[in-house]
């Protein structure tokens, strides 16, 4: 089930990562998982705009009629019902990482390096990497997911923290970073 999900969000990678240490499995049929959604959110028409899609078809789904879903709305559901499936156990993993500061995986392809004048070597281009984040940055990322920072705000934690393991060099001091991760193609993480 998770095998087929990619991701170029920093957020929904998180929370896959996440759904790797669930103990038991979510529903599996797009009716079960929206009858799991609507019972942490009793507010069909609110599920329908975060879906991107209309009431009007989640009722549909859930009253058993023929249609299925088409596989955007199907993996919405999905990346919907993995945000908030066990979140006890994803605040136990998380603890775990922050408490004993493990470090933290990424997995990505795309535009990354630094600020630099264009045509140096120092400049950025796609990469695929597989590279270790070291403490304090899984803490701070998880820290930033759990508050609900936006995209911008964890890309910039995860580039200081490859910038660090991969150039050896620290964000600096006035705030800004070193180097930028953008352009993702897909992204990756594990714990």
């Amino acid at each position: 089930m998770l095998d087929r999900l990619y991701t170029d969000s920093v957020a929904q990678a998180l929370d896959i990562a996440d759904a790797h240490h669930w103990t038991r499995q979510p529903p599996r049929s797009d009716r079960a998982r929206l009858r799991f959604l609507t019972s942490r959110n009793a507010d069909i028409a609110a599920l329908a705009a975060r879906l991107n899609t209309t009431p009007k078809t989640l009722q549909r789904i859930l009253t058993d009629q023929p249609t299925r879903p088409d596989e955007e709305l199907s993996q919405a559901i999905l990346k919907e019902v993995i945000q908030l499936w066990q979140p006890r156990i994803r605040r136990r993993a998380h603890r775990a990482i922050t408490d004993q500061q493990h470090s933290l995986w990424v997995y990505f392809r795309a535009w990354f390096g630094f600020d630099a004048a264009a045509g140096s070597s120092d400049d950025g281009r796609m990469r695929r990497l597989s590279q270790p984040v070291h403490h304090p940055y899984p803490a701070r990322l998880l820290e930033a997911r759990r508050r609900g920072a936006g995209e911008e705000e964890l890309r910039g934690i995860v580039a200081d923290g490859i910038g660090e393991s991969y150039f050896g060099v620290s964000p600096r001091p006035n705030g800004l970073h070193a180097v930028r991760l953008t352009h993702i193609d897909y992204i990756a993480f594990s714990y």
